[in-house]
Order: C-alpha cells, then structure tokens, then sequence
C-alpha cells in the first residue's frame, strides 16, 4: 500500500463509502484530511515565497538607504565648507566696511 496513486486510494474511499455510515464518515473524514494537507503544503510554500521576496526588498531598502545617508553625509560637508566660506567673506567684508567708514570720517 505504499505505491498507493489518486485512482487506487479514490477506488478504496469509494469502496469505503458504500460500506455504512461510520466507513463513509471515515472515508470523507480521510479525503478531508488529505486536502487539508495540500492545502497546508500550498500556504507553506507561498508563505516561503512571501519571506523570501521580503527579504530581498529588505536588502534593497537597506542598500538604498546607505545611499541616501553617504549623500547626506556629503552634502552636509560641503554646507559646513560653504558656512565657513561665507563666515570668512562677511568678516572681510565688515573689515572693509570699516575701513571705508574710517576713511570717509
């Protein structure tokens, strides 16, 4: 019974079935069970495929988002250059606004 295919074990549910309500009752309750377990194996591996794809877009998440932080870090240093820049040049130019003062007094 071991090398059992759908048309014997449906031969012998059927058989099962014509015997009286307790092998009919243990006949549907096996198909019951038999579809259950497909059913079960169908939503394990579509689960297995859902884990799998959020995995990868997990990884893609992750990759961008150093991207986007690389990106910040890199303008956050040219803002920081640019402030200092400009730092500089207000001073002069309140020095030389002095001096013009100075001079026109």
């Amino acid at each position: 019974m071991t090398n059992m295919n759908s048309t014997d074990f449906l031969r012998l549910v059927d058989h099962a079935a014509g015997m009286n309500d307790r092998w009919l009752f243990l006949a549907a309750f096996c198909l019951l069970l038999v579809l259950c377990g497909v059913v079960i194996r169908w939503l394990v591996h579509q689960l297995q495929a859902v884990i799998a794809d959020h995995k990868h877009l997990r990884e893609d998440h992750h990759t961008a988002l150093a991207h986007i932080i690389q990106n910040q870090n890199e303008t956050a240093l040219q803002l920081a250059v640019c402030l200092d820049r400009n730092t500089v040049a207000l001073q002069d130019c309140t020095q030389e606004l002095r001096r013009i003062r100075e001079r026109n007094q």
